[in-house]
């Protein structure tokens, strides 16, 4: 698994060309794609195309191939292999067959982009691509409403905007975010600010939705909080499974109240 530039050429490891090169075949997705690259560091390996839709014989006869003794080298169009592109499959069946799977480190765009972006990076998560109808987008982004953690989204030139503007409306415009585009090419941009922020540099600047983008929503301190109603059938409907203190301490996680204010609250009902 050999993670190839994600822009500049000179960020290709030597360990990776040296791969590429003691390599029997490399799979790729787009092998025009890949020819650019091989030329580019005089790698005179055999390239066959391997993607979404490579049906099942094919991939068995790659097996095969490893079985015997071959190696092969599989890359992605750019970056590091299988984040957000194909490939899991054959590894899976190589792990299966107790064929040898070694990383070959390189560019990453995640990574390069929460490095670089000044938001808070401690705890991240990686989810791909957004859904791109706006009413599934909503949903999909009121799941991460209270997230601790760095959301990180790959996204389109085409659909940018819109994922900021829907954004906007679900984190609200202090909530904090950047959008990283080109990563190590030569107009290689970060923008980190406020969704407010963004949306009118956005309008300033139509370079920011064109481009290879990574898109970061800085996670938050705030916590769901429960209204009294609910938190009042939530005690009460726990209250015949768990003693009284820990459904308090269960309750407070997602209440204004304390554990003991809850306790106190309830003790006599």
């Amino acid at each position: 698994m050999v993670a190839t530039p994600i822009g500049n050429l000179r960020d290709f490891s030597l360990r990776g060309i040296e791969t590429l090169n003691e390599s029997d075949l490399i799979l790729c997705e787009d092998t025009r794609k890949a020819k650019v690259l091989l030329k580019e560091f005089n790698i005179k390996t055999k390239c066959k195309s391997f993607h979404e839709f490579t049906n099942q014989k094919t991939m068995e006869k790659y097996i095969s191939y490893l079985k015997k003794g071959k190696c092969i080298a599989l890359i992605s169009d750019a970056g590091t292999p299988l984040i957000s592109d194909p490939g899991y499959e054959i590894v899976k069946r190589a792990k299966e067959e107790k064929i040898q799977v070694n990383p070959i480190p390189g560019p990453s765009s995640v990574i390069s982009a929460l490095v670089a972006s000044g938001l808070k990076i401690n705890k991240f998560i990686f989810d791909g691509f957004p859904p791109r109808k706006s009413n599934e987008l909503e949903s999909y982004l009121e799941k991460f409403l209270f997230e601790k953690r760095t959301l990180v989204l790959f996204e389109s030139p085409r659909r940018i905007k819109k994922l900021a503007q829907v954004s906007l409306k679900i984190f609200g415009e202090k909530r904090r975010v950047c959008l990283a585009k080109d990563i190590s090419k030569l107009h290689q941009k970060f923008f980190t600010g406020t969704l407010k922020s963004l949306l009118n540099q956005m309008h300033k600047d139509m370079n920011l939705e064109k481009g290879e983008i990574v898109f970061l929503i800085e996670g938050t301190k705030e916590k769901a909080v429960i209204d009294e109603i609910n938190l009042e059938i939530l005690v009460k409907s726990l209250k015949g499974e768990l003693p009284l203190r820990k459904i308090s301490k269960i309750a407070s996680k997602i209440s204004n109240k304390t554990s003991k204010e809850i306790y106190d609250t309830f003790k006599e009902k």
